[in-house]
């Protein structure tokens, strides 16, 4: 009887610590502001990161089609292209907007992404202060990603790129598990501003963790008893 008892305590206490490591990891909270001037030029910008680096990472970006990977039927998602375009840096740049660094597009779109969803409660970034950029009639736009890769409907911020040198981009409201943000191509970019929000833990993760904690202490008190 006592090996049964032990074993489903472990069990139990197992599914515990699981709860418990889930919960934690949905209170990670990042507030960060990145100038990207704490790195040399030429440097990676995921070592401008500091801190955060274990949480967040920049890389480069590649569209692929949902239904075919060669083909285009008009729905995509992106996926991390870094082994094919190499990392994305800082360079030192005339147009930065402070200091002397800016995130380096290199003709390529740039994501952010999270080693788990994070809830954003804030985000902004600058164009340089070069004024070009793709001067489109709808404008380029910036947005949030799903765990998928895809757009999260109502995340994407238009603006026109060309001729806006030093624009500030800057999102509304609070958007919920976001794996990546995406930027587009054409800028570089200074001065990003970054805020997420402690996620609630969901209510299945309480309830087997408050489960796991009842049993425990039947367990203990029928250890207790026997032991009278």
């Amino acid at each position: 009887m006592r090996k049964k008892i032990f074993t489903l305590r472990n069990a139990v206490l197992a599914a515990a610590l699981a709860a418990t490591s889930a919960a934690a990891q949905a209170d990670i909270a990042i507030d960060v502001n990145l100038s990207f001037d704490n790195v040399a030029s030429g440097s990676t910008a995921n070592s401008a990161l500091g801190q955060w680096g274990s949480v967040a990472r920049f890389v480069n970006p590649d569209r692929e089609d949902d239904v075919d990977a060669n083909g285009y039927t008009g729905t995509f998602h992106w996926i991390d292209a870094t082994a094919t375009y190499g990392d994305v840096r800082v360079i030192s740049s005339p147009f930065a907007v402070s200091g002397n660094n800016v995130l380096f597009n290199d003709h390529q779109p740039i994501l952010l992404t999270f080693a788990a969803p994070v809830n954003i409660a804030a985000f902004s970034i600058q164009q340089d202060t070069s004024g070009y950029g793709n001067l489109q009639l709808n404008g380029s736009y910036l947005s949030f990603l799903d765990a998928t890769g895809h757009e999260i409907a109502g995340s994407q911020l238009y603006f026109t790129q060309g001729g806006n040198p030093g624009l500030l981009l800057k999102t509304t409201g609070t958007f919920n598990n976001v794996s990546s943000i995406f930027l587009p191509a054409g800028v570089n970019y200074d001065n990003l501003r970054l805020q997420t929000v402690a996620a609630v833990p969901e209510p299945e993760s309480w309830a087997m963790l408050s489960g796991g904690l009842l049993l425990l202490g039947a367990l203990a008190r029928r250890r207790r008893s026997h032991g009278a």
